[in-house]
């Protein structure tokens, strides 16, 4: 993730010129990345613990496990003290966006578990749980929902920088969306190292 977003800000077109507009912005998104690692880390908890309960993935929780993820988007807002910068939260936006990727880990933390012996790596559970096209589609997506999230919070920011704000977000969105494929590519193939074993 924090890979994800080094890139996507690089690749922001007039980042300079908004930088300029919006200094304090890049401090949020840095705390931003961090809880959203957070937030990756909690559903994988929660998925890994259902797993191990022997719950179908279909019976868990979705919403319980989206309420959970409030509470760490909550403290990340306590945290955040900008002057003329506050953020009020509509989670009706994108819960189902959230809720989308929260299921979609949910079930990769499934089949990666499905396939782990005690005496598997990590590199080798995914091999045997997916083909590298399949992983390289897995992580793309999720970067897909993780994109359309951060595009949402435009609407939700309320500040007299709020067209300036939006007007990033969209650019950030473009970039994160133009750079999320080859990171997924990238990733999966180190991964496999050339390696292609599916069970």
């Amino acid at each position: 993730m924090h890979e994800f977003s080094r890139r996507s800000l690089l690749g922001l077109n007039d980042h300079s010129i908004l930088s300029a507009t919006l200094s304090f912005f890049s401090s949020y998104l840095e705390g931003n990345v961090k809880k959203e690692v957070d937030k990756d880390a909690l559903i994988i908890r929660e998925a890994a613990q259902a797993y191990a309960s022997e719950r179908p993935a279909c019976d868990l929780d979705l919403e319980e496990i989206f309420e959970k993820t409030k509470t760490i988007d909550q403290a990340f807002l306590n945290r955040l003290l900008i002057p003329s910068f506050t953020l009020q939260v509509r989670y009706s936006d994108f819960a189902d966006i959230r809720i989308q990727r929260i299921w979609r880990i949910a079930r990769t933390v499934y089949a990666l578990l499905g396939k782990w012996s005690d005496q598997a790596s990590f590199n080798e559970a995914v091999r045997y749980a997916f083909s590298e096209e399949e992983f390289t589609e897995v992580l793309a997506e999720i970067l897909h929902l993780y994109s359309l999230e951060t595009r949402m919070l435009g609407d939700s920011i309320r500040s007299p920088f709020h067209s300036a704000i939006q007007r990033y977000l969209e650019s950030l969105f473009q970039s994160m969306e133009s750079v999320r494929v080859d990171l997924a590519r990238t990733s999966a193939r180190a991964l496999f190292r050339d390696r292609n074993v599916h069970a």
